[in-house]
Protein backbone atom coordinates (compact mmCIF):
# COMPACT_ATOMS: atom_id res chain seq x y z
CA UNK A 1 0.00 0.00 0.00
CA UNK A 2 1.48 3.21 -1.08
CA UNK A 3 1.30 6.15 1.37
CA UNK A 4 -0.34 9.09 0.24
CA UNK A 5 0.00 13.18 1.71
CA UNK A 6 -3.16 14.63 3.04
CA UNK A 7 -2.85 18.33 3.83
CA UNK A 8 -5.21 19.76 6.19
CA UNK A 9 -5.91 23.32 6.64
CA UNK A 10 -6.56 25.00 10.06
CA UNK A 11 -8.60 28.54 10.49
CA UNK A 12 -10.78 30.31 11.76
CA UNK A 13 -14.44 30.96 9.29
CA UNK A 14 -13.80 33.62 6.21
CA UNK A 15 -9.94 33.57 6.89
CA UNK A 16 -9.48 32.29 2.81
CA UNK A 17 -9.25 28.42 3.55
CA UNK A 18 -10.69 27.86 0.11
CA UNK A 19 -8.50 29.93 -1.60
CA UNK A 20 -5.71 28.13 -0.08
CA UNK A 21 -7.05 24.75 -0.78
CA UNK A 22 -7.56 25.49 -4.19
CA UNK A 23 -3.62 26.81 -5.17
CA UNK A 24 -2.29 24.00 -3.62
CA UNK A 25 -4.55 21.64 -5.49
CA UNK A 26 -2.60 23.34 -8.76
CA UNK A 27 0.62 21.35 -7.89
CA UNK A 28 1.23 18.49 -9.71
CA UNK A 29 0.03 15.13 -8.38
CA UNK A 30 -2.35 17.32 -6.10
CA UNK A 31 -6.02 17.50 -5.90
CA UNK A 32 -8.21 20.09 -4.16
CA UNK A 33 -11.24 18.88 -1.75
CA UNK A 34 -12.50 21.20 0.18
CA UNK A 35 -14.65 21.59 3.47
CA UNK A 36 -15.41 17.52 3.93
CA UNK A 37 -16.47 18.00 7.22
CA UNK A 38 -19.58 18.98 5.51
CA UNK A 39 -20.24 15.52 3.65
CA UNK A 40 -22.74 13.86 5.93
CA UNK A 41 -24.65 17.79 6.32
CA UNK A 42 -24.76 17.71 2.83
CA UNK A 43 -25.90 14.36 2.72
CA UNK A 44 -22.42 13.65 0.31
CA UNK A 45 -24.06 15.71 -2.75
CA UNK A 46 -21.72 18.70 -3.37
CA UNK A 47 -24.18 21.62 -2.91
CA UNK A 48 -24.76 23.89 -6.40
CA UNK A 49 -23.23 21.15 -8.76
CA UNK A 50 -24.90 20.30 -11.25
CA UNK A 51 -25.62 16.22 -11.45
CA UNK A 52 -23.52 15.85 -14.76
CA UNK A 53 -20.38 17.60 -13.82
CA UNK A 54 -17.10 16.27 -12.87
CA UNK A 55 -17.96 17.19 -9.18
CA UNK A 56 -20.36 15.92 -8.34
CA UNK A 57 -19.75 12.91 -10.18
CA UNK A 58 -16.38 12.45 -8.31
CA UNK A 59 -18.21 12.84 -5.05
CA UNK A 60 -21.21 10.30 -6.14
CA UNK A 61 -18.57 7.64 -6.12
CA UNK A 62 -16.83 8.02 -2.87
CA UNK A 63 -20.59 8.40 -1.33
CA UNK A 64 -21.18 5.17 -2.83
CA UNK A 65 -18.05 4.02 -0.92
CA UNK A 66 -19.24 4.64 1.76
CA UNK A 67 -22.82 3.84 1.84
CA UNK A 68 -21.08 0.54 1.03
CA UNK A 69 -20.04 -0.15 4.77
CA UNK A 70 -22.13 2.18 6.51
CA UNK A 71 -25.20 2.00 4.55
CA UNK A 72 -27.37 1.61 8.16
CA UNK A 73 -26.81 5.06 9.28
CA UNK A 74 -28.96 8.18 8.56
CA UNK A 75 -26.44 11.03 6.98
CA UNK A 76 -28.79 13.57 9.21
CA UNK A 77 -27.46 11.29 12.42
CA UNK A 78 -24.16 10.70 11.39
CA UNK A 79 -23.88 14.61 10.80
CA UNK A 80 -25.12 15.09 14.20
CA UNK A 81 -22.25 12.51 15.58
CA UNK A 82 -19.37 14.34 14.02
CA UNK A 83 -20.90 17.83 15.04
CA UNK A 84 -20.43 16.43 18.65
CA UNK A 85 -16.64 15.23 17.72
CA UNK A 86 -15.72 18.32 15.85
CA UNK A 87 -17.23 21.30 16.29
CA UNK A 88 -15.57 23.71 18.73
CA UNK A 89 -17.93 23.55 21.79
CA UNK A 90 -16.60 19.92 22.43
CA UNK A 91 -13.22 20.96 22.68
CA UNK A 92 -12.61 19.14 25.58
CA UNK A 93 -13.89 16.11 24.68
CA UNK A 94 -11.80 15.35 21.38
CA UNK A 95 -8.40 17.17 23.37
CA UNK A 96 -8.63 14.25 26.31
CA UNK A 97 -9.14 12.15 23.19
CA UNK A 98 -12.62 10.82 24.03
CA UNK A 99 -14.64 10.25 20.89
CA UNK A 100 -17.27 8.41 19.74
CA UNK A 101 -16.78 5.05 18.47
CA UNK A 102 -19.29 5.78 15.88
CA UNK A 103 -17.23 8.89 14.87
CA UNK A 104 -13.96 7.05 14.61
CA UNK A 105 -15.40 3.93 12.53
CA UNK A 106 -17.34 6.25 9.94
CA UNK A 107 -14.15 8.88 9.79
CA UNK A 108 -11.91 6.11 9.04
CA UNK A 109 -14.34 4.82 5.98
CA UNK A 110 -14.84 8.25 4.36
CA UNK A 111 -10.60 8.58 4.35
CA UNK A 112 -10.40 5.00 3.04
CA UNK A 113 -12.86 5.87 0.14
CA UNK A 114 -11.16 8.77 -0.40
CA UNK A 115 -7.66 7.26 -0.82
CA UNK A 116 -9.31 4.54 -3.17
CA UNK A 117 -11.02 6.90 -5.31
CA UNK A 118 -8.18 9.49 -5.96
CA UNK A 119 -5.34 9.12 -8.62
CA UNK A 120 -3.48 12.21 -6.60
CA UNK A 121 -0.55 11.47 -4.10
CA UNK A 122 -1.41 15.07 -2.41
CA UNK A 123 -4.63 15.55 -0.85
CA UNK A 124 -5.96 18.72 0.00
CA UNK A 125 -8.55 19.71 3.09
CA UNK A 126 -10.25 22.94 3.75
CA UNK A 127 -12.61 21.53 6.81
CA UNK A 128 -10.47 24.21 8.53
CA UNK A 129 -11.75 22.80 12.16
CA UNK A 130 -8.57 22.19 14.74
CA UNK A 131 -10.68 19.76 16.58
CA UNK A 132 -10.95 17.74 13.33
CA UNK A 133 -7.62 17.74 12.89
CA UNK A 134 -6.54 16.50 15.92
CA UNK A 135 -8.45 13.68 15.37
CA UNK A 136 -7.69 12.57 11.94
CA UNK A 137 -3.82 12.92 13.46
CA UNK A 138 -5.00 9.99 15.78
CA UNK A 139 -7.51 8.19 14.08
CA UNK A 140 -6.08 7.88 10.43
CA UNK A 141 -3.55 5.00 9.40
CA UNK A 142 -0.09 6.08 8.72
CA UNK A 143 0.19 3.40 6.27
CA UNK A 144 -2.33 5.42 4.55
CA UNK A 145 -1.70 9.32 5.18
CA UNK A 146 1.42 11.14 6.19
CA UNK A 147 -0.66 13.84 7.86
CA UNK A 148 0.67 17.27 7.49
CA UNK A 149 -1.19 20.80 8.35
CA UNK A 150 -1.50 24.58 7.10
CA UNK A 151 -2.98 26.80 9.98
CA UNK A 152 -4.42 29.68 8.37
CA UNK A 153 -4.32 32.81 9.84
CA UNK A 154 -5.77 36.35 8.72
CA UNK A 155 -6.41 39.87 9.90
CA UNK A 156 -9.16 39.76 11.72
CA UNK A 157 -10.63 43.15 11.12
CA UNK A 158 -11.00 41.47 7.36
CA UNK A 159 -13.05 38.72 9.22
CA UNK A 160 -15.23 40.40 11.25
CA UNK A 161 -15.97 42.46 8.24
CA UNK A 162 -16.73 39.62 6.00
CA UNK A 163 -18.61 37.93 9.17
CA UNK A 164 -21.21 41.32 8.98
CA UNK A 165 -21.66 40.45 5.40
CA UNK A 166 -25.22 38.49 4.89
CA UNK A 167 -26.64 36.39 1.90
CA UNK A 168 -23.64 34.22 1.18
CA UNK A 169 -23.26 30.45 2.35
CA UNK A 170 -21.54 30.83 6.11
CA UNK A 171 -23.99 32.34 8.36
CA UNK A 172 -23.03 36.16 9.18
CA UNK A 173 -22.52 37.52 13.15
CA UNK A 174 -22.56 40.85 14.68
CA UNK A 175 -19.98 42.37 15.34
CA UNK A 176 -18.94 41.40 18.65
CA UNK A 177 -20.05 37.75 18.13
CA UNK A 178 -17.39 37.87 15.34
CA UNK A 179 -14.66 38.96 17.65
CA UNK A 180 -15.55 36.69 19.78
CA UNK A 181 -15.75 34.12 17.44
CA UNK A 182 -12.35 34.91 15.99
CA UNK A 183 -10.46 34.82 18.96
CA UNK A 184 -11.49 31.52 20.34
CA UNK A 185 -11.12 29.78 17.31
CA UNK A 186 -7.63 31.20 16.90
CA UNK A 187 -7.00 30.41 20.47
CA UNK A 188 -8.13 26.70 19.81
CA UNK A 189 -6.00 26.38 16.71
CA UNK A 190 -2.66 27.80 18.30
CA UNK A 191 -3.54 24.87 21.39
CA UNK A 192 -3.88 22.04 18.62
CA UNK A 193 -0.85 23.11 17.07
CA UNK A 194 1.00 22.77 19.38
CA UNK A 195 -0.46 18.68 20.38
CA UNK A 196 -0.07 18.42 16.45
CA UNK A 197 3.97 19.26 16.90
CA UNK A 198 4.41 16.85 19.36
CA UNK A 199 2.67 14.37 17.67
CA UNK A 200 5.58 14.91 15.84
CA UNK A 201 3.84 16.29 12.24
CA UNK A 202 4.89 19.26 9.76
CA UNK A 203 3.27 21.91 10.22
CA UNK A 204 3.25 25.63 8.17
CA UNK A 205 2.13 29.13 9.25
CA UNK A 206 0.72 31.14 7.19
CA UNK A 207 -1.08 34.66 6.44
CA UNK A 208 -3.05 34.93 4.45
CA UNK A 209 -2.48 38.28 3.19
CA UNK A 210 1.26 36.86 1.98
CA UNK A 211 -0.45 34.18 0.10
CA UNK A 212 -1.92 37.54 -1.83
CA UNK A 213 0.84 39.63 -1.76
CA UNK A 214 3.74 37.31 -1.51
CA UNK A 215 2.93 34.05 -3.07
CA UNK A 216 6.09 33.04 -4.65
CA UNK A 217 7.54 33.71 -0.90
CA UNK A 218 4.87 31.91 0.71
CA UNK A 219 4.39 28.77 -1.31
CA UNK A 220 8.17 28.30 -0.73
CA UNK A 221 7.76 28.92 3.07
CA UNK A 222 5.03 26.17 2.98
CA UNK A 223 7.43 24.32 0.57
CA UNK A 224 10.48 24.00 3.36
CA UNK A 225 8.27 23.44 6.38
CA UNK A 226 5.92 20.45 5.08
CA UNK A 227 8.61 19.05 3.25
CA UNK A 228 7.48 19.03 0.04
CA UNK A 229 8.35 20.30 -3.29
CA UNK A 230 6.02 22.95 -4.42
CA UNK A 231 7.83 23.95 -7.92
CA UNK A 232 5.42 23.31 -10.69
CA UNK A 233 2.89 25.46 -8.23
CA UNK A 234 5.14 28.45 -7.71
CA UNK A 235 5.87 28.34 -12.08
CA UNK A 236 2.05 28.59 -12.60
CA UNK A 237 1.79 31.35 -9.87
CA UNK A 238 4.83 32.97 -11.93
CA UNK A 239 3.17 32.78 -14.96
CA UNK A 240 -0.17 34.50 -13.96
CA UNK A 241 -1.80 31.04 -15.21
CA UNK A 242 -5.47 30.62 -14.02
CA UNK A 243 -5.93 28.49 -11.04
CA UNK A 244 -8.38 25.46 -11.68
CA UNK A 245 -10.63 24.81 -8.72
CA UNK A 246 -10.66 21.15 -8.58
CA UNK A 247 -13.29 18.95 -6.75
CA UNK A 248 -13.93 20.75 -3.77
CA UNK A 249 -16.71 19.56 -1.64
CA UNK A 250 -18.16 22.64 0.04
CA UNK A 251 -16.26 26.35 0.92
CA UNK A 252 -16.17 29.64 0.11
CA UNK A 253 -18.51 30.57 -3.36
CA UNK A 254 -15.26 30.59 -5.56
CA UNK A 255 -15.21 26.91 -5.52
CA UNK A 256 -17.71 27.00 -8.23
CA UNK A 257 -15.62 28.84 -10.54
CA UNK A 258 -13.94 26.62 -13.14
CA UNK A 259 -10.51 28.64 -12.61
CA UNK A 260 -9.85 31.89 -11.02
CA UNK A 261 -6.54 34.05 -10.34
CA UNK A 262 -5.14 35.72 -7.85
CA UNK A 263 -5.89 39.50 -7.32
CA UNK A 264 -4.61 42.05 -4.87
CA UNK A 265 -7.21 44.64 -3.02
CA UNK A 266 -6.87 48.29 -3.09
CA UNK A 267 -9.20 49.04 -0.51
CA UNK A 268 -7.93 50.37 2.82
CA UNK A 269 -9.76 50.26 5.82
CA UNK A 270 -11.53 52.86 7.70
CA UNK A 271 -9.58 53.27 11.27
CA UNK A 272 -12.65 53.93 13.59
CA UNK A 273 -13.41 52.37 16.52
CA UNK A 274 -14.47 49.29 15.64
CA UNK A 275 -10.82 48.79 13.75
CA UNK A 276 -8.78 49.59 16.87
CA UNK A 277 -11.32 47.24 19.12
CA UNK A 278 -10.98 44.12 16.56
CA UNK A 279 -7.06 44.96 16.52
CA UNK A 280 -6.58 45.09 20.41
CA UNK A 281 -9.11 42.37 20.69
CA UNK A 282 -7.26 39.57 18.29
CA UNK A 283 -3.71 41.31 19.37
CA UNK A 284 -2.69 38.17 20.98
CA UNK A 285 -3.61 35.31 18.23
CA UNK A 286 -2.97 37.89 14.96
CA UNK A 287 0.56 39.13 16.05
Amino acid sequence: MSEKTLIYIIGAGRSGTTLLDIILGNNTNSISLGEINRFFKRKGNPPKRDLNSQVHLFWEAINKEVTKKHNEYKYSYVSKVFKKNEYHSHAFKVIFNKNDKEYSEILTTLYNSLYLKTSENILIESSKYPLRALNISRILSRDQYQIKYIYLKKDPVKVVQSFQKKHIEQPSKGFFAANVYYLFVNLLCRYIVKLLKVNGHNVSIVNYKDIIENSQQTINSISKDLNLDLSDLKTKLDTDKPLNTGFLFDGNRIRLKETLSLQTSSKIDAKNLKYYFTRMFNYIVYN
